[in-house]
């Protein structure tokens, strides 16, 4: 059921050379609870610990630490999709970071103490690195956890690939449903609770028993996870079985006595443009209708037969929202403002060729030698609406020279007054972001003779 790996330390991956990547080196912070920041690699500096709050960034050398039942979630390159979650009595610190939105992020993770989930979306330009006390490993579309300190090592994988490199040997891998520990030696174990952070927890505790040695902790997590299967397939009939008698009890009510139906709103997904609603007592038999009104107008109206979960449209842009449930004996609604932004492709026109060679004589002795352009270009999104775009950032050779976000952006037209260098290739670099995620970059080059 498991075999041996025999080796005494890993050596951690190098990331590739970040040269290729842009520098916008940071990440978002969410669902923080009991979970704090130290900046600058510093996770003992109390000067330096904040509280990590909803939305925030965090950066390259922060150090992430939760407390007892505390929980954070870092979002990578924002994109849902691609996530670590760090659980209770844990330290990581973000050795590096590196981020674009066209060719994914690099991101190294040091984990001091405790254990990290992690989740991340199969792209050739996305790469993940962990370093523990004693192993390191590598991940590329990848879900599951990982963690361990100067003593033990786990890795566990729900799905996809992680790469192990040992010393002195050839590289290893564990993939979907292998959980791999190490001690004194490193077992990979096959198991239906890989990849479960939930689980994760149950394994570290085991782990964390040093009168055992590897092959009783291997014994141990075996049972373990046939232990904690066993008691989700418990949780699973108990809901059906709840379940059960709720659909009993719905199908025995006097359906003579007719009730004002509710609706709640919980999420919606501002890319595909819909908003998720649940109704509850909805009475069968009864005609009862959903109906999406914008701005105060209607725009869909749709029948239902029973309380559920529906997935409303939305509109194109920031729109104020009510969601309506009548019937006979009643209404109820809720009500939200909410935008909507579908990925849609979009370019920017930069005014003139794309490489310009100015012949400028030198000013006279004594003159400040000063050459000045105006860069000109157009921003053109299918809805001719700055709010729908998130940022708007020039460089010239590197430097920031523009940079604009969110209600900052007013017109999608600019003419930008430069200052051009004499014997230099002055590139100007822009680059445009929709609020859909979407990226677009032009380039204009001026030359001074």
């Amino acid at each position: 059921m498991f075999k041996h790996l025999s080796l005494s330390c890993f050596l951690l991956t190098m990331m590739v050379s970040t040269s290729v990547f842009a520098a916008t080196k940071a990440g978002v912070i969410e669902n923080p609870n009991n979970a704090f920041k130290y900046t600058k690699n510093n996770c003992t500096d109390e000067t330096k610990k904040k509280p990590a709050k909803q939305n925030n960034s965090f950066n390259e050398l922060d150090c992430i630490q939760t407390d007892a039942e505390g929980s954070v979630d870092l979002r990578l390159n924002n994109s849902q999709n691609n996530r670590l979650r760090i659980p209770e009595n844990t330290v990581v610190v973000i050795s590096e970071y590196v981020e674009q939105s066209d060719d994914g992020f690099q991101i190294k993770a040091d984990i001091q103490k405790g254990y990290m989930g992690f989740k991340v979306e199969k792209n050739k330009g996305n790469k993940v690195d962990f370093s523990t006390g004693t192993a390191a490993a590598s991940i590329r579309g990848t879900e599951g956890f990982i963690g361990g300190d100067s003593l033990t090592f786990m890795a566990s994988l729900a799905s996809g690939k992680l790469a192990i490199f040992p010393t002195g040997q050839d590289s290893l891998a564990i993939s979907e449903g292998e959980t791999i520990i190490g001690r004194e030696k490193f077992i990979v174990l096959k198991l239906k609770s890989s990849g479960d952070m939930a689980f994760a927890k149950i394994l570290s505790e085991i782990l964390a028993d040093t009168t055992k040695s590897i092959d009783e902790l291997a014994a141990a997590a075996l049972a373990a996870d046939a232990a904690y299967q066993e008691s989700l397939a418990e949780r699973a009939e108990v809901a059906k079985a709840l379940e059960d008698t709720i659909k009993v009890a719905e199908s025995q009510r006097d359906t003579n006595t007719l009730t004002v139906p509710h609706i709640n709103y919980y999420s919606y997904d501002s890319l595909r443009c819909v908003a998720n609603v649940s109704l509850k007592d909805v009475q069968k038999n009864v005609e009862t209708r959903v109906i999406t009104v914008m701005d105060g107008t209607p725009i869909s109206e749709i029948n239902v037969k029973n309380s559920s979960s529906k997935r409303l449209k939305l509109q194109n842009g920031v729109h104020e929202y009510e969601f309506v449930v009548e019937n006979t004996a009643g209404r109820n609604s809720v009500k939200k403002t909410l935008g909507c932004y579908p990925l849609k492709p979009f370019s920017v026109k930069v005014f003139g060729p794309s490489f310009v060679t100015l012949h400028i004589p030198p000013s006279p002795p004594g003159v400040e030698d000063v050459i000045t352009q105006t860069l000109q270009f157009q921003i053109r999104i299918p809805e001719n609406d700055p709010s729908f775009l998130n940022r708007v950032l020039v460089r010239q050779n590197g430097a920031v020279v523009l940079k604009e976000t969110l209600s900052q952006i007013q017109n999608l037209d600019y003419q930008i007054p430069v200052e051009l260098k004499r014997g230099h290739k002055n590139r100007f670099n822009i680059e445009v972001i929709h609020k859909s995620g979407y990226v677009v970059k032009a380039t204009k080059v001026y030359g001074v003779d």
